[in-house]
């Protein structure tokens, strides 16, 4: 049995999801819940959990201030619960770490908590470090960096660095600047969602490229980008006209 705890300000919230996971994930007990942050975060120093869901925005203590207060490492999973266009949903995703975006939908739920059962393991403090990195440059407006976690790593790399993203079924691979490849898992629309504000476009429905590390562009039936690193890349006939006006 995973053993959750939620921290969310509203009370209809803290419902709603106890309600969710109830009915649609038997195999999680919710053990406690609290509307005050503090309180959780004494709950949190005393008490053994599996899992915390965890909203962004509260007052008094955000999401990473509570975190912060029951400090790294510790030895439960996170799944944020926030609204879109929250604050700190970007060093979130940047940071590879879980989230449900309000209202929490059936299906996404039971996909976090399949997540979970896969790895049954805490974000190791590298990546939750990671993350507060990343909401410090969010509130300085300036761009976080990205973790590409593997199988054996959790590397962080600013965006500019990225090259190409392709997709490799449900992985991506990720070429830098420095000619390495890592192997995601995660796909090419993940990092497509992140990476679209920081100058990445999607000329083919297999790549996804930095438009600033784009060499040439080879006119043609299409045609084709060679980029900083040497690699041709095709351009579907349906994305031709987006990219010439981004690249213009």
């Amino acid at each position: 049995m995973i053993k959750a705890v939620i921290i969310d300000d509203e009370q209809h919230s803290i419902e709603t999801l106890r309600w969710k996971i109830e009915n649609y994930c038997p195999e999680v007990t919710v053990i406690a819940s609290f509307e005050n942050p503090m309180e959780g975060v004494e709950y949190l120093k005393g008490n053994s959990c599996d899992m915390l869901f965890l909203d962004i925005e509260m007052p008094r203590l955000n999401g990473f201030d509570v975190l912060e207060e029951v400090g790294v490492p510790f030895p439960f999973d996170v799944i944020f619960i926030t609204a879109y266009d929250n604050f700190g949903i970007q060093a979130v995703k940047f940071s590879a770490l879980d989230y449900l975006l309000k209202p929490v939908q059936n299906k996404e739920l039971k996909e976090a908590i399949e997540k979970y059962q896969q790895k049954k393991q805490a974000p190791p403090p590298a990546q939750v470090q990671g993350l507060f990195q990343n909401v410090q440059a969010e509130r300085q407006g300036k761009p976080g960096r990205i973790a590409l976690a593997s199988k054996e790593t959790i590397e962080f790399v600013d965006p500019s660095d990225i090259v190409v993203c392709t997709s490799s079924s449900n992985y991506t691979e990720v070429y830098t600047i420095d000619n390495r490849k890592r192997v995601i898992s995660r796909t090419l629309k993940d990092f497509e969602d992140m990476l679209t504000p920081f100058h990445f476009f999607r000329p083919h429905h297999s790549h996804l490229i930095n438009l600033a590390r784009v060499r040439e562009y080879v006119r043609g039936d299409g045609g084709y980008l060679v980029m900083e690193n040497k690699m041709k890349i095709p351009v579907s006939k349906s994305r031709k006209e987006a990219l010439l006006q981004q690249l213009a």
